[in-house]
């Protein structure tokens, strides 16, 4: 579904060159869930913005089902870790949700069931009429999570979306993907700096190099397919496999 080729990135200014991220290769087949870790400042938004067509690559291309990403491809959605800075505060949670619909020119009745589904999935059925600002963090990103999902996205793609809320949130947060993205068979490609998030969620955890970034492995998850936060994070391949993504990292940032 989702072919990241040979991408690169360069910064060019008035006698200075910055090699961002260097020939990165990987795939996300249909209905994967992905997740991207690496030390702090590697690019990982720098990939995600050239893989959702919002920067262009130096080198290498992107393609999405075989065609080449050359601008935001209609049929991919993203989720910013700034929910704030994402959502209109002088629209109510319903309308933030259905901008996007109405942009791509939706029927009405196909927008409000579109809608109902999305706020319905993601536990916001009541706060259809709120406004933003009148909600907490986690109920925010909520609303930026039901606003892709009503997009009816072949690929979703998330910028560290839980960065920003406290540890229980998180947890919450992690546990609704988990199961939109099996509901949906959504292919997700998962940015985050947190190890334990990516093991968690990631059927694979591709990990990247320090400055110019490359990927230093791609790593299969063979935890069971049934997440729980308590039982998965106890067992003891989930601490081995959290412990060898730790030792890459420290070992790219060498």
């Amino acid at each position: 579904m989702l072919e990241i080729d040979r991408l690169g990135k360069t910064y060019e200014s008035p006698g200075r060159s910055v090699e961002a991220i260097r020939s990165l290769t990987f795939e996300v087949a249909a209905g994967e869930l992905v997740c991207v870790v690496g030390p702090s400042g590697c690019g990982k938004t720098t990939l995600l913005r050239m893989v959702a067509g919002l920067l262009p690559a130096s080198t290498g291309e992107v393609r999405l089902d075989g065609v080449p990403v050359t601008g935001p491809p209609p049929r991919m959605a993203v989720v910013f870790q700034e929910y704030g800075r994402s959502l209109f505060p002088w629209m109510t949670v319903w309308q933030n949700v259905e901008l996007p619909l109405k942009e791509k020119k939706v029927p009405a009745p196909r927008r409000r069931e579109l809608v109902t589904q999305s706020l319905e999935s993601v536990g916001l059925a009541d706060a259809a009429q709120a406004h933003p600002w009148q909600l907490s963090g986690g109920m925010q990103q909520r609303v930026a999570i039901a606003r892709a999902v009503a997009y009816e996205p072949q690929v979703m793609l998330m910028d560290e979306p839980f960065a920003a809320v406290d540890a229980q949130t998180r947890a919450d947060l992690e546990d609704l993907i988990l199961r939109l993205w099996r509901d949906l068979e959504v292919t997700t490609l998962f940015v985050t700096h947190d190890i334990d998030e990516a093991v968690y969620l990631g059927q694979r955890v591709i990990v990247l190099s320090s400055s110019p970034t490359v990927v230093t492995e791609d790593l299969k998850i063979d935890l069971p397919p049934d997440r729980d936060q308590l039982k998965t994070r106890s067992l003891p391949r989930f601490g081995e496999l959290r412990g060898h993504v730790y030792a890459r990292i420290q070992a790219a940032r060498g």
